[in-house]
């Protein structure tokens, strides 16, 4: 089954993909969100598989504007350096997953704008696969932690690593993960959320990201060095987990050309096996436009 969020951005209302179709969620409009409807998912699970192209207020899939999913998650959790090499070599680093977040009002939809803020001279994007949590859920063993997904759906980790590393040359202290991860768009969700039952092995997709048809980072899930199930765990013994928490699982290396800074007009392109594509069309923010003072960062090198 695939959810979405779709309508003008603020005025979402979720619905259930049938072929070419939308077909609304039959709820009160006061509780109109998939973050509602997940987290009452035992109430409104026969409603959802009971709904067809002949219910009330059905509407194209083209040309409908598909929100993020999920509008006011309780937590957005990254993970860094979560993929092996091809040929399966671990990434550097701790042996615990490396957790970070990632604010809600970085979410952007399918087809929206991103924007690169002025404060920054690059940014790079990441294609991952989204963990969405089903049930909540405290120091979970790993053996049970698949029973608390209730889906998957497409995100993009965008960072701007002059901003993340700040001054972190001269202090840990002074590195800046939150600011140069959480810029508005920096976490473009979606198309839509795809039930549990419909990926049985989430370590058989398929990832790639492509930036205005070229292909920058492309591989398997199954180069994950943590699992799904290993992430949700070690995420609910460090916070806690909620309906409508999503996890970001991590992306694999980039191909042999390298990173590509994300440019004015470029068509950044998310895909993943079994789930779709997740399309955004990069936009500068211009310093006029953001109408506030500049602020220049500074890294070993200079100013940047």
């Amino acid at each position: 089954m695939r959810l979405v969020s779709f309508g003008p951005k603020g005025e979402e209302r979720c619905g259930i993909i049938d072929g070419d179709w939308i077909i609304p969620f039959p709820i009160r409009s006061s509780e109109h969100g998939l973050d509602h409807v997940i987290a009452n998912w035992e109430k409104f699970g026969s409603t959802a598989a009971a709904v067809n192209q002949s219910s009330p207020g059905s509407v194209p899939l083209a040309g409908s504007r598909l929100g993020s999913p999920l509008l006011q998650p309780g937590k957005i959790l990254g993970v860094g350096a979560n993929y092996c090499d091809a040929n399966g070599a671990p990434p550097k680093g701790p042996p615990d997953p490396i957790l970070f977040f990632k604010p809600a009002s970085s979410l952007a939809g399918h087809n929206d704008p991103v924007t690169l803020p002025f404060e920054t001279g690059r940014v790079v994007a990441e294609v991952e696969l989204a963990i969405v949590i089903g049930k909540s859920g405290h120091r979970v063993p790993v053996s049970e932690a698949m029973d608390h997904i209730f889906g998957y759906t497409i995100a993009n980790d965008l960072t701007a690593p002059d901003v993340m590393l700040g001054d972190s040359h001269e202090s840990p202290l002074y590195f800046q993960q939150g600011r140069g991860k959480g810029f508005p768009d920096f976490c473009p969700l979606g198309p839509w959320i795809v039930t549990r039952d419909a990926i049985p092995d989430p370590e058989r997709l398929m990832l790639q990201q492509h930036i205005n048809g070229h292909i920058e980072l492309s591989g398997s899930s199954a180069l994950m060095h943590h699992s799904p199930a290993v992430l949700v765990s070690e995420v609910s013994h460090a916070f806690g987990l909620a309906p409508g928490d999503i996890i970001l699982s991590g992306s694999p290396r980039p191909t042999a050309a390298g990173r590509q800074p994300l440019t004015h007009g470029d068509i950044l392109e998310s895909r993943i096996s079994g789930i779709g594509v997740l399309r955004n069309q990069i936009v500068a923010e211009s310093r006029q436009s953001a109408n506030q003072p500049i602020r220049i960062f500074k890294g070993p090198n200079g100013s940047y």
